[in-house]
């Protein structure tokens, strides 16, 4: 079981999913389908010890209880959260960098068509380069 839930916590990014965050023997128990007040029988005073070891690592790994949970994930809402104004803030700039373009490729769009409109109403014009091009 405990090997489940460091599988479980890996894949939350180092959040325990259930129970609000916190892993404790009881937990643990409950995951096992055991009764808490087992863990409390002298008998299983080493599996009790293995078991507090065991938080205790896991607490230096990843973040365990309820208050480190809440304020992690509050740290974690709070970078998301700035990622998308500074994402919102930069399709802004994109939409109105869009529209400023939109209205020159107008503006040059009408231009080229006072352009044609003045080649056709002159007839053909004769176009002599300004270089002559070399002869074979």
């Amino acid at each position: 079981m405990m090997k489940t839930i460091q599988e479980e916590m890996a894949a939350n990014g180092g959040i325990y999913p259930q129970n609000k965050g916190a892993v404790s023997a009881a937990e643990v128990a409950r995951r096992c389908s055991y009764h808490p007040g087992t863990l409390h029988k002298e008998r299983y005073d080493g599996l009790r010890q293995e078991l507090q070891d065991w938080i205790d690592a896991l607490k230096g790994v990843g973040v365990v209880g309820r208050m480190r949970v809440r304020k992690e994930l509050a740290q974690r809402a709070d970078e998301w959260k700035e990622l998308y104004e500074s994402l919102v803030e930069v399709h802004r700039v994109t939409e109105t960098d869009l529209m400023h373009e939109q209205a020159r490729v107008r503006e040059l769009e009408g231009e080229l068509g006072r352009l044609r409109e003045h080649l056709t109403q002159h007839g053909e014009l004769k176009v002599v380069p300004v270089r002559p091009t070399p002869k074979d």
